[in-house]
């Protein structure tokens, strides 16, 4: 539970008391008034140099176990991760009260009602519980349409597409599909000639260390329909270590249970992936460059400023979540409800990120990475028909883009100005010496700064939104079509006749929306924690420039209109919203936190 989890993170990460030190801050002897400047403008270049000092000798660069990227130590790095815990610690710990109090609540009305016999009774874990954790439950339809294919289809295009990329014409096919053409009316080489064919990968998952429950590592087909256009399953193959060669592939003509059981352990690597791969994702990836930013650039400049913003309190989700793996790995950890255990977890969040699938910079901007995989622009294939998460994506990223072309272009004239600002330069020589992967070799030019302030903005508050927050608990993580483990083995036949036997119990139900639950930041709708107000600030604009202050309100107008957009979203006459069975409003800018909260 998430209470043993923030106890155990109370007894072995004591809070940090900071020692009295000279401040960069007294050094430059600024006030709070004082504009930001950049370099070339600061009328005391000797005393901003010698703060900067400062700062490199209080803010260190150590190893840490949980998600590769260096982690902050020393006096100064110290000194703010104790005030960072002053202000998210409170509200995590009534957090914590309040799921302690409705999981029992929510176990008790469970067993009341029988328990769980089939499915559609895992609706009695979310329906009139969880008022302060989870009031609205998963996402509309999740609970209602669960059996409908493009439920799970489009779960890709909208909660987890990091994973999904189109077959290329070079590309080997992972695994036959004798029943391809009853399905599609095209053979499975034909769907992939015609750039129709996509999969999802995750048979790695096969080699993570088991718990007492189960689970495989999954490799599935998707294809676009070649009459209707829509997005949909076409085979699941479950690798289960040792059994590789005689693993079962699943369809759509194989018997309900079959294929829902299927599309289930499908959805359980999805989970994992939301679960441990966000650390590195959204948090790992983030924190590098910003390190490297404190380390180079004054508390003045104008750069910094915005990133602290976007990060706010980046420093102790790795101790929180490292906390949780000692915790769920010792012997006093209870009953375990993953399929692997949570050192697997730690290992595997470790391993994406050391092969630069969550690490690398440039290469996960979401456009780049959206066409690396084939999934927008593609020059193979047809065109996706409809993409939520590239749809709301776009117009979030895009708008923090416009506010950071004004900000950069409001302080920068020209590139030349950008080549010629010293402590930017020092930034980004310095992300070499803190191995930010794949950051831009050059940043002399005012589009590469405003393409790495807003990415830097995009991973706290888009990435980190969908795979965790107030996302992964509404869909890759809720029940009962994505359980975090089975009580059964994978089958080694197809014939299953009742799914219940490897559902999780009532227990097992609730454990798992008390940890993801944690997550979530539903009391913080319609507050100013929200994407809205990522540039709100009125401390911080008060020392900027007339051109960020317009450019901050502008950004502010443009989600509020587009939180509007989200909250009409209702299903069609098909009971479909943009194709999908369910609605999807995990990036409305007035219910998503602009930064990765703790």
């Amino acid at each position: 539970m998430i209470k043993s989890l923030i106890a155990c993170f109370m007894l072995t990460g004591p809070i940090v008391h900071a020692s009295p030190v000279l401040t960069e801050r007294s050094l430059e002897n600024t006030i709070d008034n004082d504009p930001y400047t950049l370099p070339k403008s600061d009328h005391n270049p000797r005393a901003r140099a010698a703060a900067i000092d400062v700062k490199r000798k209080g803010w260190l660069y150590s190893e840490y176990p949980m998600g590769v990227a260096y982690y902050p130590t020393g006096t100064l790095a110290n000194q703010t991760i104790a005030k960072d815990q002053e202000s998210w610690l409170p509200p995590l710990l009534d957090l914590e009260a309040a799921i302690g109090e409705e999981s029992g609540l929510a176990l008790e009305a469970i067993k009341s009602k029988g328990g769980f016999n089939k499915l559609e009774d895992y609706a009695n874990l979310y329906e009139g519980q969880w008022s302060k954790a989870l009031p609205d439950g998963p996402f509309p339809g999740m609970l209602t349409n669960f059996t409908d294919d493009r439920l799970f289809s489009m779960m890709r295009l909208s909660a987890s597409p990091y994973r999904l990329k189109r077959v290329q014409p070079s590309d080997t096919l992972l695994f036959p599909v004798d029943a391809a053409a009853s399905i599609t009316g095209l053979s499975l080489q034909q769907i992939k000639a015609q750039g129709r064919l996509f999969i999802e990968d995750f048979s790695e998952m096969k080699e993570l260390d088991p718990t007492d429950k189960f689970g495989a590592g999954c490799q599935a087909y998707f294809y676009i329909h070649p009459q209707s256009g829509d997005f949909l399953p076409l085979a699941i193959r479950p690798l289960v270590k040792g059994r590789e060669h005689s693993a079962l592939v699943y369809t759509p003509k194989d018997q309900a249970n079959d294929w829902m059981l299927a599309k289930m352990l499908m959805n359980q690597n999805d989970g994992w992936h939301t679960t441990w791969a966000h650390i590195t994702q959204s948090h790992s990836a983030a924190e590098a460059p910003y390190l490297a930013a404190i380390r180079t650039l004054s508390d003045n400049h104008p750069v910094l400023v915005i990133m602290k913003r976007v990060e706010k309190t980046p420093w102790n989700i790795r101790p929180l979540l490292e906390a949780g793996v000692e915790s769920g790995s010792g012997p006093d950890a209870g009953p375990q409800y993953y399929a692997w255990t949570t050192i697997s977890g730690r290992t595997w969040a470790n391993q994406v990120y050391s092969s630069g699938e969550t690490a690398n910079f440039q290469s996960n901007y979401y456009r780049t990475l959206l066409e690396s995989h084939g999934l927008i622009n593609s020059r193979f294939g047809p065109e996706l028909k409809s993409f939520p998460f590239y749809e709301d994506t776009a117009v979030v990223t895009e708008a923090i883009r416009d506010f950071m072309t004004a900000f950069v272009n409001s302080y920068y004239a020209s590139d030349a100005a950008v080549a010629q600002d010293a402590e930017l330069q020092a930034w980004r020589r310095e992300t070499d010496v803190a191995k930010v992967y794949d950051f831009p070799a050059s940043l002399k030019t005012r589009r590469t700064l405003i393409d790495v302030l807003t990415h830097q903005a995009y991973l706290g508050g888009v990435v980190h939104g969908v795979t965790s927050t107030n996302g992964a608990i509404g869909d890759t993580t809720s029940l009962p079509f994505a359980p975090a483990g089975f009580r059964q083995p994978v089958p080694t036949k197809k014939g299953v006749r009742d799914l219940m036997p490897f559902m999780p119990t009532p227990e097992g139900a609730v454990w798992q929306v008390s940890t993801y639950a944690a997550a979530s930041r539903a009391a913080w709708k319609d507050t100013n924690e929200t994407m809205s107000y990522m540039f709100a600030d009125n401390a911080m604009l008060a020392r900027m420039n007339g051109a960020t202050r317009d450019a901050a309100a502008r950004f502010k107008a443009r989600m509020d209109a587009f939180s509007k957009v989200v909250r009409a979203r209702r299903f069609d006459e098909n009971g479909l919203e943009r194709g999908m069975p369910f609605i999807w409003n995990v990036l409305d800018p007035n219910w998503a936190p602009y930064w990765s909260v703790v």
